[in-house]
């Protein structure tokens, strides 16, 4: 089964709040994945030590498309409404921030939306 992880968005998506996400993947690794898929979470990559599977999401669509074109709702696909919530940030980064520099940036990533199809209760927040 192939993994995405999923870093600082974890919380969002152990809440069951995150259905998108966006990745600077080469053409030929996203050629790998399709709609249907399912993938294991983690909350990092499982080569980092200390890695941890968190649940299981399967694949609606992945295209390629502009970050500048995210939509509105993609605020809260990518679950970061609940990250604010929460005072997640990246790197010290909040969301917001990450989210304007998304609208300003007009290369191009793979947008990969998914349903939760199960979030593990032992793993961890952090």
């Amino acid at each position: 089964m192939k993994i995405i992880s999923f870093a600082w968005t974890t919380p969002a998506i152990k809440a069951r709040r995150k259905s998108c996400t966006r990745r600077d993947w080469n053409d030929r690794y996203a050629a790998q994945f399709h709609p249907g898929d399912l993938c294991q979470a983690w909350d990092k990559t499982p080569r980092c030590k200390g890695a941890r599977r968190i649940g299981t999401v399967r694949i609606v669509s992945i295209r390629k498309e502009r970050y500048c074109d995210a939509l509105s709702v993609d605020w809260y696909n990518e679950g970061f409404q609940c990250l604010t919530e929460l005072c997640a940030t990246c790197n010290g980064v909040q969301p917001i921030h990450l989210w304007h520099a998304w609208h300003s940036n007009r290369e191009t990533c793979w947008v990969v939306r998914f349903e939760i199809v199960d979030v593990f209760d032992d793993a961890s927040f952090s």
